[in-house]
């Protein structure tokens, strides 16, 4: 028979896995949001590489998922790359963002460096995209039903992942819990021929969210008897079955008696050898150049600081009243939940085992560096106090007096709030958040500290976007002087921190999301999967005004930035696409080397948009390109961004993407200068 293989492996933010040895454990990343917020490709690609790597040396040194049970395989599933269409989604901490474009860039990069091809032509490893699709709620996800129209569909909740397969050759898929207008996803012929044929990878698997075969034998498809069940989902195109053992047990009965075609169960086996075949798993080992990884690369010191470098550019700096950077040599209050929070910081599918531990029972967070352990380092000759003040949920527990104490002492408080993963349920996996404002009595804590007036520094550890209005509108003498958004900044999290604030790094990004305010949640339904029902979903629809837009991001330095161009070009991605070519002049007026985003938007003109909407929505905006840049304080860079002509296409009511020729469409930058630039599509 074959040999024993696992299938699934979760590479999200980390590979899944134990420790080989002390200095030897997975290399754990930010999460996908904060790795989002950089909109640096060459990151994101760094990020495959290091993941594949290390999945490679686990596979070659006899790594394990968990303790002596499941050996590593080669099969990497993540990146989970699904749209946040509702705030409150639960598993917001494992998604990119809300945009398409972004979502889909943001794979393609993460898909290349995991699927590196040797000079034989074998894989580094395979990597599956999740949830395939529309999937964005915990509450009875396995027993849902999301009802889209045919324009959402093809505007919002397949474009990332058509992009990632046709730029990336993605291995494949896991199918979502959900369904979709009656069909679960699992047993979709539309969404596997979507992926197969239409954009082009036949022998791309599809492997089942764990429960989701035995599932459709229940509400609200109540497929049954079991062999018509399994019939039905290989024949519209799964292959692997997850967490439940239909398959197994009732395959030889349904051929047997005629439901089910051999023919169905072999094209499904062909489709998982295939994958096997690819990272060199029948081949003599010496013909493949990745099975030489050693250990040592799994968590190597240049692993470490990527997750770092990572950890710096997903930071969002909100708010800034002049209080950035500190001085050191300060006294410095570290306050709030996440003050020495370790496994808090991480999002929900970090991995298994962070830390190595020397007696070999537990799991130990040791090396994660704490928020206020990462101030400490960076205050030279200062002193730093830590205090919890109150937990994420419940009541005051007696350490709010502790923590006023220690502010009342301080130059400086940093206040550490959010949200967690673990031990509570407030936002991961099976729980969706009920409101976008800090859990427990977080926010009274906050006011309470901010009306002592001593300058804080309000920082936001978080999944989904955390709605603070009630804070920016308390009157102007107790504001936060400067607001910090980290996401789920992982390992290096006080690092990076710490670098920021005393301005030792200034690497900021930007948000990959809306913060919306604490009432949007009163104004669209949670099961509501509609993008254009108002007052809107993301910022390709929101009409209303957000405490902090998609995009927005400050820096410790000051820049002034304008682009120019519009002439067409060859496309650097794809020789048969022409793109508009636009360069953008970005000058450091401040006084601190930093980075900017450039980010480029397409829309139609005001006469086309109103023509359109007579029979379709049309987005306000849509993102289309971007590019990093770093400047030298007081030097002028300048940055080329291709807007390719396929980002101008409108989808309309039957789900076809448009390309409005003679047409006038506007290029919009986020740049000082707020540029917008027309151009036409010529036929």
């Amino acid at each position: 028979g074959l040999p024993r293989y696992t299938w699934l492996m979760e590479t999200n933010s980390g590979v899944h896995s134990v420790c080989l040895g002390d200095g030897k454990c997975a290399t754990i990343f930010p999460s996908p949001m904060a790795m989002a917020a950089s909109f640096n490709r060459s990151l994101w690609r760094a990020k495959g590489d290091v993941i594949s790597t290390e999945m490679r040396a686990l596979s070659n040194n006899g790594g394990y998922i968990d303790r002596g049970t499941l050996p590593s395989g080669l099969s990497g599933f993540g990146p989970n790359i699904n749209i946040l269409r509702d705030p409150r989604f639960g598993r917001a901490s494992e998604l990119p963002g809300e945009d398409p474009f972004l979502n889909g860039a943001y794979a393609a990069e993460y898909v290349k460096g995991m699927q590196q091809v040797d000079e034989n032509g074998y894989h580094k490893m395979n990597s599956y995209l999740k949830h395939f699709t529309a999937y964005s709620r915990e509450f009875q996800r396995q027993h849902s039903n999301a009802v889209i129209s045919t324009f959402d569909l093809y505007d919002t909740y397949l474009p990332h992942y058509e992009r990632t397969f046709k730029k990336a050759n993605a291995s494949g898929v896991m199918c979502s819990y959900n369904g979709i207008n009656g069909t679960p996803n699992c047993a979709s012929k539309f969404l596997t021929d979507l992926m197969r044929k239409t954009w082009g990878q036949p022998d791309a698997l599809t492997m089942s969210d764990c429960g989701a075969i035995r599932d459709v034998t229940k509400l609200p498809w109540f497929w049954a008897p079991d062999e018509v069940a399994l019939t039905r989902v290989l024949e519209n195109g799964t292959d692997i079955e997850a967490g439940s053992t239909i398959i197994v047990r009732n395959a030889k009965n349904a051929i047997e008696h005629g439901v089910l075609k051999a023919s169905t169960l072999r094209a499904a086996a062909r489709r998982t050898l295939v994958q096997r075949f690819r990272v060199g798993l029948f081949d003599d080992p010496k013909k493949v150049s990745w099975t030489s990884i050693p250990a040592e690369k799994l968590g190597a010191k240049e692993h470490q600081a990527l997750s770092l470098e990572a950890a710096l550019q997903g930071m969002v700096l909100l708010k800034n009243d002049g209080i950035l950077p500190l001085k050191k040599g300060i006294k410095v209050a570290v306050i709030g939940p996440h003050a020495e929070s370790h496994v808090e910081l991480m999002e929900d599918y970090y991995g298994n085992e962070v830390c190595y531990n020397k007696t070999g029972t537990g799991k130990s967070f040791d090396c994660v560096v704490t928020l206020a352990d990462g101030i400490r380092s960076r205050n030279t000759g200062g002193n730093v106090t830590a205090n919890v003040g109150v937990q994420f949920m419940g009541s005051d527990d007696g350490k709010m007096d502790q923590a006023i104490e220690a502010a009342q002492s301080a130059d400086v408080v940093v206040l550490a709030v959010g949200t967690t993963a673990f031990g509570y349920d407030i936002e991961h996996e099976s729980y969706d958040r009920d409101s976008l404002i800090l859990p427990g009595i977080q926010t009274d804590f906050v006011t309470e500290m901010l009306r002592l007036k001593i300058p804080t520094i309000l920082v936001l550890v978080n999944g989904g976007p955390l709605a603070i209005d009630s804070i920016l509108n308390i009157e102007p003498e107790f504001q936060p002087k400067a607001v910090v958004e980290m996401f789920r900044p992982g390992t290096y999290a006080g690092d990076a921190l710490g670098a920021a604030l005393f301005g030792d790094e200034n690497r900021w990004g930007k948000l990959p999301l809306t913060i919306y305010p604490a009432g949007y949640v009163a104004e669209v339904e949670m099961d509501d999967y509609s993008m254009t029902k108002a007052p809107g979903r993301t910022y390709r629809y929101y009409t209303g005004e957000p405490l902090f837009p998609f995009g927005f991001g400050l820096s410790l330095t000051t820049f002034t930035s304008k682009c120019s161009g519009g002439e067409t070009t060859k496309n650097d991605d794809d020789a048969d696409e022409e793109s508009f070519r636009f360069t953008c002049t970005v000058a450091n007026t401040g006084k601190m080397d930093g980075e900017e985003v450039i980010l480029a938007y397409t829309k139609p003109s005001a006469d086309l948009r109103k023509r359109l909407e007579r029979t379709h929505p049309v987005p306000l905006k849509s993102l289309a390109a971007f590019e990093r840049v770093r400047v030298a304080a007081g030097q002028v860079e300048t940055v080329d961004i291709a807007v390719p002509k396929s980002a101008f296409g409108l989808v309309n009511n039957g789900g076809e993407r448009v390309f409005w020729t003679d047409d006038t469409h506007v290029v919009e930058f986020s740049d000082s200068s707020s540029s917008q630039i027309e151009v036409k599509l010529t036929p």
